[in-house]
């Protein structure tokens, strides 16, 4: 008890009671060392703010500084190539799963001719786009497809529909108020109009990027309806508005690998320029001015590796540079850090597989999987996906390409193949699953990246082509109508079915 509540309980023996009871509780609710305020954790900073508190007051440093890793460090570049090439890979499939083939057959048609003509700016196809979006969310934090509708005739017999890629700092971060507009309560924060519930009613959009050298003056944004748009980012808090690079949990321990690693270089380079130097008397000339190289007859001036410079008559010294190092431990753990805090494994981020083998490449590739697994279903599907999908049919039907239907065009995605590590073993497991019930033939053939109907119906065509043509005999092992290497099975007596 400290000298005001001793004092306190001194005239008010009950009020001091209180105390003393208010601030054992208060003690015990930091029996936490985390919680506590010792030595320890002095310098431990942490606030109560809200997710777009935070970001807000964060957003632009991080997204420069993620743009800076990614441009200026081969680490950086690395991790988007494996992200994006996994997630995204040439492109997530939309295949229709309507039960009628006339109607499927139809909307795969006029989805492969979209998919060729979907950038507005006439750069990259729909998988192009798709990449380009989740490199940009990644390194960005976020990302905003706008939907636009174009002339029925701009291009003959494709669904008017086009998307436009636009980075996060279109989004104008400046809008950020509560107002009370006919009666509805409107608010809007860091760009985003939010209506009853959150729920989100547009963005607030720069008609040009605001970085553009080009750019006169910044336009004023306007809003843009949430039915037009697709905001890709990834949410890592209730209630979060907007996204932040992937690298954020990194960028501090990057740069300081980065900095260990050029200052071992320096240090390398200095330790190498570093030779003997033959002392002379005072009075002479200065044996540091630079000279002519005669090589090349410009003036030398700096220290080179191995040089034995003459400075005086007494005695020659050699440097004697340390060669203690701890570089090679404390770069590989930085690299580790940088590797998981990105969500990859330490093998894609370097390439060094001196001391992997299969089934520790198997077990670091499950969880890793599992997280892009979750960004393509948790993100890229629901946020960008699916909404093109919609606005995709609805233009269709709009424009005549596909036919009115009260249930709708049902859609399924294909995610690209992931490339097994030991495709035979994998190949076999995933056989076995197959006859134990454990997947269907439909998601086997889909784990692997392909159109379950284009592949059988590639089949069927295939095979009826070479029956047609007597071509029986031809021994292909990829036949699965008949045993690996084996003769073609007979029918038996009464069958009369073609084999």
């Amino acid at each position: 008890m400290n000298f005001i509540d001793s004092a306190i309980a001194w005239f008010n023996p009950e009020t001091g009671l209180r105390r003393a009871h208010a601030r054992q509780m208060l003690d015990a609710a930091r029996d936490y060392a985390a919680a506590g305020n010792g030595r320890r954790n002095s310098n431990w900073r942490a606030r109560g703010t809200s997710s777009t508190t935070e970001i807000g007051g964060a957003l632009q440093a991080l997204r420069d500084r993620s743009r800076a890793f990614v441009r200026d460090n081969w680490a950086g570049q690395r991790i988007l190539d494996v992200l994006v090439s996994h997630a995204v890979g040439t492109g997530i499939m939309t295949v229709p799963d309507t039960g009628s083939d006339r109607d499927d057959n139809r909307y795969r048609d006029a989805r492969e001719a979209w998919e060729q003509h979907s950038d507005i700016e006439e750069v990259l196809d729909y998988g192009g786009q798709q990449a380009l979006a989740v490199r940009s969310m990644a390194e960005g934090g976020d990302c905003v497809v706008r939907h636009l509708a174009t002339g029925i005739n701009e291009v003959r017999g494709v669904v008017p529909f086009r998307l436009q890629l636009l980075e996060g700092d279109h989004i104008d971060t400046t809008r950020d108020s509560r107002i009370v507009r006919g009666g509805t309560y409107e608010r809007t924060r860091l760009g985003v109009a939010l209506g009853d519930w959150g729920q989100r009613r547009g963005l607030y959009l720069h008609p040009q990027h605001p970085g553009d050298q080009d750019a006169v003056k910044i336009e004023t944004s306007t809003l843009i309806d949430w039915q037009d748009l697709c905001h890709l980012y990834r949410p890592l808090r209730a209630g979060q508005l907007r996204g932040v690079p992937i690298f954020t949990p990194i960028l501090l321990p990057a740069k300081e690998v980065a900095d260990l690693m050029e200052a071992v270089i320096v240090q390398q380079r200095t330790q190498a320029s570093f030779g003997g130097f033959l002392k002379r008397q005072a009075g002479g000339l200065n044996p540091l001015a630079a000279k002519n190289d005669p090589t090349t007859g410009q003036k030398v001036t700096e220290i080179r590796p191995g040089q034995i410079q003459d400075i005086g008559d007494a005695d020659i010294v050699f440097a004697n540079p340390s060669s203690t190092s701890q570089f090679e431990t404390a770069s590989m753990m930085g690299l580790f850090a940088m590797a998981a805090g990105a969500g990859i494994t330490y093998d894609q981020l370097t390439g060094d597989l001196r001391q992997a083998n299969y089934s520790s490449l198997r077990a670091g590739k499950i969880e890793f999987r599992r997280i892009i697994e979750q960004m393509q279903w948790h993100y890229i599907v629901p946020m960008f996906c699916r909404r093109v999908d919609r606005r995709f049919e609805d233009l269709a039907t709009m424009s005549g390409i596909l036919r009115q239907r009260r249930d709708g065009y049902r859609v399924k995605h294909v995610m690209p193949a992931i490339e097994p590590i030991d495709p035979k073993k994998d190949l076999e497991a995933d056989i076995l699953a197959v006859r134990a019930g454990r997947m269907s033939p439909q998601e086997f053939i889909s784990g692997w990246g392909r159109d379950w109907r284009t592949v059988v119906t590639d089949f069927d065509a295939f095979f009826r082509f070479c029956d047609d043509n007597g071509l029986r005999n031809l021994m292909f092992d990829l036949d699965p109508r008949r045993p690996q290497s084996g003769p073609v099975p007979q029918p038996q007596t009464g069958d009369t079915t073609d084999v």
